[in-house]
């Protein structure tokens, strides 16, 4: 699906040939032989696409549907790494490992262990913002998980002792901020969510099936049966889009979002502030595709990007 908007294309320029240490994604380390057959069972993605090549977004859902959280996920050796919010790690990792008693795996927070870092280069000029297929390259024990073509936007990982021969990767990029990243992923509507919305959201909601992070075709996982009945009985009136307001505004997660009668209409996914505006990505109903949006209990006007 395509995101691209002006004020994507508009940004492009500054946000080439930048890196920014990723210092806020934490990782669960998966292992043994049964490590895929759990995740199968689990995640929202379809683990049997996941190879040396090809990554993946994914959820983890509660019974009821409800998302523990979203990250990425990839093969990474013989182990899968799932990349998360460090303040809903500790979560994910004690709800896995609920599962994980009657198989042979290793479930560990290997943060320390990893260095993650997020960079792109010259964009190609195709203007698509819309989330590809995440293809991995591995350069010599540095992989290269890619994002998105508008941006060529990648992160790039490492054992913590190559670590300098990651960074060596990265020489002649500018340094960049948290901030610089967060619009680049939420340019792709990549739901990343913090502690204060586990189980808040459910996948449709945050429009984690739009950029391939739900698998309609793998079979039964926790929460299967909700979100497929979402999917195919057409109940769902929300979607995930992508506003922006022209101040600088400290908004949550969890903002509600109002519509021209100050009736709720949406709440709030992630946000950043980014060259003196602030971005969200926000649950919207359909009905308020077309109205003047407003977010939080100040009410901060706020426009829908197209």
């Amino acid at each position: 699906m395509n995101f691209t908007n002006q004020d994507a294309i508009q940004h492009i320029p500054q946000l080439q040939n930048i890196a920014c240490e990723l210092g806020s994604l934490g990782v669960i380390e998966v292992s043994g032989e049964d490590s895929h057959k759990l995740l199968q069972g689990q995640l929202t993605c379809d683990m049997n696409l996941i190879d040396d090549t090809q990554a993946s977004l994914g959820g983890l859902c509660s019974v009821k549907g409800r998302l523990h959280s979203v990250f990425y996920i990839m093969k990474f050796e013989q182990s899968y790494l799932l990349l998360l919010p460090k303040d809903n790690l500790s979560h994910v990792l004690e709800t896995l490992t609920k599962y994980a008693a009657f198989f042979q795996v290793e479930l560990t927070d290997a943060s320390i262990d990893y260095e993650l870092w997020g960079h792109t280069q010259k964009a190609p000029g195709n203007h698509s913002a819309e989330l590809e297929v995440l293809s991995v390259t591995n350069h010599g024990g540095i992989y290269d998980l890619h994002l998105n073509s508008l941006f060529n936007a990648s992160i790039l990982i490492s054992r913590k002792e190559r670590a300098s021969e990651l960074v060596s990767m990265l020489a002649g990029t500018t340094l960049a901020d948290k901030n610089a990243w967060d619009y680049i992923e939420l340019q792709a509507h990549i739901p990343m969510f913090s502690q204060s919305s586990i189980e808040k959201h459910l996948p449709h909601s945050v429009g984690l099936h739009q950029i391939g992070g739900v698998s309609f075709d793998k079979g039964c996982y926790t929460g299967q049966e909700i979100v497929a009945r979402m999917h195919y009985r057409g109940k769902l009136k929300t979607h995930a889009v992508l506003v922006a307001s022209d101040s600088e505004v400290e908004f949550q997660e969890l903002d509600k979002v109002y519509n021209d009668d100050d009736k709720k209409a949406g709440e709030l996914i992630r946000t950043t502030i980014f060259d003196h505006k602030t971005y969200a990505l926000i649950s919207l109903n359909d009905s308020a595709l077309e109205e003047s949006l407003k977010i939080g209990d100040d009410k901060v006007p706020a426009t829908l990007l197209k």
